[in-house]
């Protein structure tokens, strides 16, 4: 294979590599992993421009100790490095540091006994020709290594698909947080009708995540459950008040029409976002283990799993608050419930997991 075809290769690979994700922390993990792996260097950072400081500020870095980080914070700050990389949009290369010519007349901003680089290639990030930061990768374990011209062409070709990766992500972040904000404000229009669940929506959540982490669910099962949870009742903001607050029993009828929560938080969720991650929990939340529950007595395993996580999470939640009909019981009463009813109302996999987090965490469980 001929130079320019393993290049452009092996650009290719780093490429599609941190493009693979929209999650902001992953992607600066891709970043600083894949630099370290493509020009094999002991270590890598990842600076943003702060235009309030008016310098590179550090973002995430790999390969150095938590004591070491101080320091590298510090390589953002530094005159001569925000000079090249920002103002002048131009890379370095300084092979062994305290004696390259560039760094050589000034001060450098950490001692020389705590210097954690030897040497570094760093690269700035163009985006829109406008500077929005910088990736330095450095050796301190080879010190007979030294970055050429054919690394800073290979790093500077990758900060372009770097900057684009960031940006991406950030728009992603700020989206994903904008939506959040929306969910949460649209959660509690719906809880204002009701000031006995007040808060209850992001307990359930609370509860939820904390059940899922136990059964070791990934980041994203996590996320899509979070959002499930938080959004399980948003279909009461389509039940008739003197319904949702009447303190007696309920009618046939009334039943019915509370029942019907969970289809109307359906439609509400779908014209909102591409939902069919967190559809299954906030339909399925009140169906039972047994084949009892609603709207379409799902039973077993044929509920979904955030269904049956919520539902545990629900009921906790519900049973350990003042209702208009009920007085709320003490934590170990419900756990006790909720125990007994483990293979009838709910999924026995899930209590298990519940009462290990219960009795690991206390804190989550007790109000």
């Amino acid at each position: 294979m001929s130079d320019q075809r393993k290049f452009n290769k092996i650009l290719s690979d780093v490429s599609r590599a941190i493009s693979s994700s929209l999650d902001l922390d992953e992607v600066v993990e891709m970043i600083l992993r894949e630099s370290m792996k493509t020009l094999k260097a002991d270590n890598a950072s990842l600076f943003l421009v702060d235009e309030s400081l008016g310098h590179l500020v550090l973002v995430k870095a790999r390969g150095f100790s938590a004591d070491e980080i101080a320091n590298i914070k510090l390589l953002g700050s530094w005159e001569v490095v925000n000079k090249e990389l920002v103002l002048k949009k131009r890379s370095i290369i300084a092979n062994d540091v305290q004696n390259n010519k560039i760094f050589k007349s000034r001060h450098l901003p950490f001692s020389s006994e705590k210097l954690p680089i030897k040497s570094f290639l760093a690269v700035p990030l163009v985006k829109d020709k406008a500077i929005i930061g910088a990736l330095i990768i450095g050796n301190r374990y080879r010190p007979g290594h030294k970055f050429n011209r054919d690394d800073q062409k290979l790093l500077a070709a990758l900060s372009n698909h770097v900057a684009i990766a960031l940006q991406n992500a950030q728009f992603y972040q700020r989206l994903n947080d904008l939506f959040i904000s929306t969910v949460k404000a649209l959660v509690r229009a719906m809880e204002a009708k009701d000031n006995y669940t007040r808060g209850h929506s992001e307990r359930v959540m609370k509860y939820s995540l904390a059940i899922g982490k136990e059964l070791g669910l990934s980041d994203e099962d996590l996320e899509n459950l979070r959002l499930a949870s938080i959004l399980h009742d948003v279909g009461k903001i389509g039940i008739r008040e003197n319904i949702l607050l009447k303190p007696g029993r309920l009618t046939m009828y009334q039943r019915k029409a509370i029942e019907k929560h969970s289809q109307i938080g359906k439609s509400i969720v779908e014209t909102i976002i591409d939902s069919e991650k967190i559809i299954p929990g906030i339909v399925e939340h009140h169906e039972r283990f047994d084949g009892s529950g609603y709207p379409d007595h799902l039973k077993g395993k044929a509920i979904s799993l955030q269904g049956r996580i919520i539902a545990v999470a629900d009921v906790y939640d519900a049973l350990t608050t003042d209702r208009p009909y009920q007085k709320r019981y003490e934590p170990e009463n419900v756990y006790s419930k909720v125990v007994k009813n483990s293979y009838l109302h709910f999924d026995p996999q899930v209590v298990k997991a519940f009462t290990k987090s219960f009795s690991k965490y206390p804190q989550i469980w007790h109000k």
